[in-house]
Formats: structure tokens, C-alpha cells, sequence
């Protein structure tokens, strides 16, 4: 017989296990898969508005592979041929918003519910983190300061041990100059343990498996972004956003930028 583990905390049940029974199946469970049936949608979309969608597409690519343009008359045949197929693609965008729409609309509603799960975990996460970081980082401090305080200790315990054997040696030395006779030797100090040293706590371990340890992490925060940019400006990823942000100030009617060529290209347009 299977055994449920017992709660963690209090109000808090464990996982459920793979005892549970199979779940019934339930009536629509034989439809087609989400994704084929949305391929359909869309097939019967475009059967409804074209019919010879299909053949349609053939016929412009073929006319678009056939297509030269030589002189202007050519070049205003191949204007009526992009018009063509600029409306076909009108369909095709117009089909796929009809279409998708309740299905994004679906996937948003998934979107949220996950979100907003997420978001809570995510939350309890970081405030059960956020306490046992608080607790190491304050365990660190307290090791911290026991060994500076065993450290004091054996310090003074070793000023007071060279304090004492200059004394003897002192007066060792003034009973010798006054024809004294020398005193005994006193017996030799017993040695002296080292301090005590405070070892790293060992990683914490649960009755359920978890083991918490600290782990120390580089983190960093940038003070000057002007001077940061400078040790990151060969990184691929940066030259692209730069880039992007470049090409979006241009479009956006900027026409002149510090250590950028901006200038006039030709490109055909079909209207």
C-alpha cells in the first residue's frame, strides 16, 4: 500500500503521488488534435473566399519564375504581376486573422491562468528564498565574529605568554649580575591549545530530501552606463540592439547620428 508523506508544513499537503486512479475519459475525446484542426479551419477559410486558392498560387509563382524585366514595358507587366500577388497575400493575412482569432484568444486565457499561477508561486518562492538567505547571510555574520573573538583570545593569550618570559628572563638576568644565586628554572608551560577555529556550517538537510547551503554568486550593478558600454560594446548581442535601435531612428525621420552613414538607397515599389 502506498504512503502519503506527511504534510511540510502546516496547511500544506505533499504533491500527489502516482497513486491516483486514471481519470475517466469524457465525451469529444476523439477529436483531432488542436493543431490539425486549426489547419482545417483554415483550409475551408480559404476554400470559402477562393476556391482555387491552390491553383492560384501555382499560377503566380510560375508567373513569377517566368518574369523577366528587360525594358518598361516588361517592368510594368512585372508591377501588375506584384499587385497580383500582393493581393493574394491579402487573403492569406486576412484568412489567418479570422481564423486565429479564437484561438488567440484561447492561448491568452491560457497565458493568463499560468500567469497569474505562476506569478503566486513565484512570489511564495522568492519569500521562502528571501529567509533562508536572510538566515545565512546572518549565520555568516555570527561565524564571522566568533572566530575574530577565538582570534582575540589567542592573540592576548600570546602577548600574555611573551609578557611573562620577558619578566623571568629579567629577573634571571638581575639576580645573576647581583651574584645571586640563579633560581630554578621553572617548569615548562604546558602548550597552549590552539584557538578553537568555527568551521563552515554543513549544508541543511530536511526529513524530504531539500538541502539548503549557501552559494555565493557574483552579482553586479552598473554605475556608469556610459563606461560600462564600452567593455560590452564588441558583444554580438549588443551590436544588434544598436543596430535595431539605429535602423528604428532613421525610419523615424533621424538623419544624422555620430558614427553613422545615413544615406538614400533605390529599392523598386509597386503601387
Amino acid at each position: 500500500m502506498t504512503q502519503i508523506a506527511a504534510p511540510l508544513f502546516d496547511g500544506v499537503k505533499p504533491m500527489p503521488g502516482s497513486n491516483l486512479a486514471n481519470p475517466r475519459a469524457v465525451i469529444g475525446d476523439n477529436k483531432p488534435p488542436l493543431d490539425e484542426e486549426a489547419r482545417q479551419a483554415f483550409r475551408e477559410r480559404m476554400l470559402e473566399k477562393k476556391p482555387d486558392y491552390q491553383q492560384r498560387l501555382d499560377d503566380l509563382e510560375g508567373a513569377a519564375d517566368r518574369c523577366a524585366v528587360v525594358d518598361q514595358e516588361t517592368a510594368g507587366k512585372a508591377g501588375d504581376l506584384v499587385k497580383q500577388i500582393r493581393a493574394m497575400i491579402g487573403l492569406v493575412s486576412d484568412t489567418h486573422t479570422v481564423v486565429k482569432a479564437p484561438y488567440l484568444a484561447a492561448g491568452r486565457a491560457v497565458d493568463e491562468c499560468k500567469k497569474g499561477l505562476e506569478a503566486r508561486l513565484d512570489k511564495a518562492k522568492r519569500t521562502v528564498e528571501g529567509k533562508q538567505t536572510q538566515f545565512l547571510r546572518e549565520e555568516e555574520a555570527r561565524q564571522t565574529a566568533e572566530r575574530r573573538r577565538l582570534q582575540a583570545i589567542a592573540e592576548q593569550e600570546a602577548r600574555e605568554r611573551e609578557e611573562a618570559e620577558r619578566k623571568a628572563e629579567a629577573e634571571r638576568a638581575a639576580a645573576a649580575a647581583e651574584g645571586a644565586a640563579m633560581p630554578e628554572p621553572e617548569p615548562e608551560p604546558l602548550p597552549v591549545m590552539p584557538a578553537a577555529r568555527v568551521e563552515p556550517a554543513e549544508p541543511i538537510k530536511s526529513d524530504f530530501g531539500a538541502t539548503v547551503s549557501g552559494q555565493k554568486v557574483w552579482e553586479a550593478e552598473i554605475l556608469d552606463f556610459d563606461v560600462a558600454y564600452i567593455a560590452v560594446s564588441k558583444n554580438e548581442k549588443v551590436r544588434e540592439a544598436i543596430e535595431k535601435a539605429i535602423k528604428s531612428m532613421v525610419r523615424g525621420g533621424v538623419r544624422e547620428i555620430e558614427g553613422v552613414r545615413i544615406f538614400q538607397a533605390l529599392k523598386a515599389s509597386n503601387r
